[in-house]
């Protein structure tokens, strides 16, 4: 455990495996050179880690990450054979928590991420959503259907005027058609469609907080009986973004979070520089435990409202009517059939509101407000940094941060207007940021009763649509 108070309680709340991995209680200047070093060490190899074993997919942003603190990947490079290392060095703990987690999660936060959740053995599908699932009070996650096909001519779909259409259900979410150009097409499902319904929170304060959160929803998407008008607002504000090198480049900078709200988090911590790395890894773990549970509650609502993406509605709505849009990369604005458009960049395979992206922005923000005492990023950052061109963007609030994170789904033809305000509606607020502050803080004071992930999970309780 590296916490200088010598009371501290690891992630899990195990005081009795804490006290046996503590080391380095400062009492002296050389104990703290020591206790800063291993702490260090210990840190930059956890990063690493779970860049190189456990997260390979997001092996690249991780990275990015990793740099920026001084830390390459190599630092975890081994040896075939080499022993495990002892949980008396700092990178031998570092490894063993990270293992302890990863491996609790893995079988504990109810993604299905080996693919066993239904019973099923063998030829599993980690982090499908097509299985069945009760749990003790009848509740049931039995898959997910999209309502809509993706194909022109669909012997199974509703009938309209005496034609069969793909586009039947009008205000349900619509697989679309993806291509590699070369000649791959194929038709899009629904990402992680049960995570909302199976997903275990963590972190938060009390069993109260939890179901809190977890009961927030929101009204049908207000556009639903406007949808001809949302779509022309959608194409204008597309239209408006290819003349705005500010906006294109949000576009691009929040597409992916991993590249952006890390990021972001590093530079406010070195801009500041009165911070430790305890402070960073505090502020690490706050913030990433407001993302994990927005996620969850983001995607709940999803499922649940079920709404079509821009771009189904664009071309099924307004058809081969022409108009003045976005007609693709080096093109710019051309006047085009509806039916061709497409966003700037890839339409996830999930459906439309809320705005995963600002409800998971605000969350964030709501974290980093509550752990800086203010919204005020103070010296404001500037994206992206000098030396690569910029900046373009310059935030000097979270809250700034938030808002054009969520701006940006619809600068990018993602989503309607409203759906962005939604999102932030439903992970807004500050209750999240007080509830996890509270159980980190709990732990570091050395409460035995608090707990981030508690080893005794209990049964899976379903949270139905």
């Amino acid at each position: 455990m590296f916490e200088p108070n010598g009371v501290a309680l690891d992630i899990f709340g195990d005081k009795e495996t804490s006290d046996a991995r503590r080391r380095c209680q400062p009492t002296t200047e050389e104990d703290r050179a020591i206790f800063d070093l291993h702490l260090s060490v210990s840190v930059s190899y956890a990063i690493s880690y779970i860049g190189w074993k456990h997260m390979p997919y997001c092996s690249e942003q991780i990275a990015a990450e990793a740099e920026a603190l001084g830390v390459p990947m190599s630092l975890v490079d081994v040896g075939e054979g080499d022993p495990e290392p002892s949980t008396d060095t700092p990178w031998g703990l570092a490894k063993a928590y990270i293992d302890e987690v990863w491996a609790f999660l893995m079988e504990n936060d109810g993604w299905n991420a080996d693919g066993r959740l239904g019973g099923r053995e063998v030829n599993l599908t980690p982090f499908t959503g097509d299985f069945v699932f009760s749990d003790s009070a009848g509740s049931t996650w039995d898959g997910y259907e999209p309502k809509n096909s993706p194909y022109k001519r669909c012997m199974h779909c509703r009938r309209r005027n005496h034609e069969k259409i793909e586009f039947s259900s009008t205000e349900r979410w619509q697989p679309l058609m993806e291509s590699n150009g070369l000649g791959y097409v194929n038709s899009q499902v629904h990402v992680t469609p049960h995570i909302g319904v199976t997903g275990r929170f963590f972190g938060f304060n009390t069993a109260e907080d939890e179901e809190a959160w977890g009961a927030r929803t929101l009204d049908r998407p207000p556009y639903q009986d406007r949808y001809d008008e949302a779509a022309r607002e959608v194409l204008e504000a597309s239209t408006v973004a290819a003349y705005d090198p500010a906006k294109l480049f949000a576009i691009s900078l929040f597409d992916n979070k991993f590249n952006s709200l890390p990021p972001l988090k590093i530079v406010y911590f070195f801009d500041r520089g009165d911070l430790s790395l305890m402070d960073f890894l505090e502020l690490s773990v706050k913030s990433q435990l407001a993302i994990y549970n927005s996620v969850l509650l983001a995607w709940r609502e999803k499922v649940r409202h079920d709404a079509p993406r821009p771009a189904s509605v664009i071309r099924n709505e307004l058809g081969d009517e022409l108009v003045d849009a976005y007609a693709g990369p080096d093109i710019g604005i051309q006047t085009i059939k509806a039916s061709e458009w497409e966003p700037y960049i890839r339409t996830m395979p999930h459906s439309e509101y809320p705005s995963g992206s600002s409800c998971i922005c605000e969350g964030f923000a709501s974290a980093l407000r509550l752990w800086a005492g203010n919204d005020t990023i103070d010296p404001p950052i500037g994206f992206p940094p000098p030396e690569f061109g910029g900046p373009i963007l310059e935030f000097s609030s979270w809250t700034e941060v938030s808002q054009m994170c969520g701006d940006s789904r619809v600068w990018a033809g993602l989503h309607f207007e409203e759906a962005v305000p939604a999102g932030a509606e439903l992970c807004g607020g500050d209750e999240i940021a007080v509830s996890i502050a509270s159980s980190i803080d709990a732990l570091t004071a050395g409460d035995e009763s608090a707990a981030v992930f508690k080893r005794d999970v209990g049964e899976l309780v379903l949270r139905p649509l």
